[in-house]
């Protein structure tokens, strides 16, 4: 799945001349969490989010004069190495980004300007869809041999028993050294029938009551 697909465009900017309030009263307006921070060019220059707010708020607001803090310029408060993609890279490889450097927010770069931004929020969401989760059905994870056609043939299975197959995910099996797990999500209510015919063909179906926690 391609950034271009899932990224929020177009997107609400501010520039290092604006002020704390300016990015609070944005925050506030649209219910978002980050801004990125363009010059007038509309290259990207810096990102600020809520967090990086409420902690410098405390260290520059004055007993004496509290509102003047909030006139500082989000220039110095904003992060100035930002992590970002392009509309045509792959959501799961950005993905590792989001999860090795707990990005909350990426901008979207192209011809160097700004066109889109992706939230943690838009990757929870893309993950979601991608597991098929939102559509009525039941999860089967099966234990396999990591060998070719094995997909193939677990696919046969349910195009005997007429059952749509959602959703495939397969995982590395840790405690099985040269298996895999494969999760389906089947169109079906009730998966008994299916979790028979799988054993019946020589299948190891994980039994959630059983597995190791």
């Amino acid at each position: 799945m391609l950034v271009e697909r899932i990224m929020t465009s177009p997107v609400f900017t501010l520039t290092p001349e604006n002020t704390i309030e300016d990015a609070m009263d944005m925050m506030s307006r649209h219910s978002f969490r980050h801004i990125p921070i363009v010059n007038e060019d509309e290259k990207l220059t810096g990102i600020i989010s809520d967090r990086d707010i409420k902690l410098t708020l405390p260290s520059v607001l004055s007993d004496d004069d509290p509102e003047f803090s909030l006139k500082v310029p989000v220039s110095r408060i904003m992060r100035k190495r930002v992590t970002y993609c392009h509309p045509l890279d792959f959501v799961e490889e950005i993905a590792l980004d989001f999860y090795h450097y707990s990005i909350g927010a990426m901008p979207v770069i192209s011809s160097s300007r700004i066109v889109g931004i992706v939230t943690q929020k838009d990757m929870l969401n893309t993950f979601l869809e991608i597991t098929g989760i939102t559509e009525p059905g039941s999860i089967i994870e099966v234990n396999v041999e990591d060998r070719t056609g094995v997909i193939y043939d677990i696919g046969k299975v349910f195009k005997e028993l007429n059952i749509r197959i959602i959703n495939v995910s397969v995982y590395r099996n840790r405690e099985m050294k040269g298996y895999k797990t494969v999760v389906l999500r089947i169109q079906a209510m009730n998966p008994v029938k299916a979790i028979e015919k799988l054993e019946e063909k020589g299948f190891t179906v994980v039994d959630p009551m059983h597995s190791n926690q």
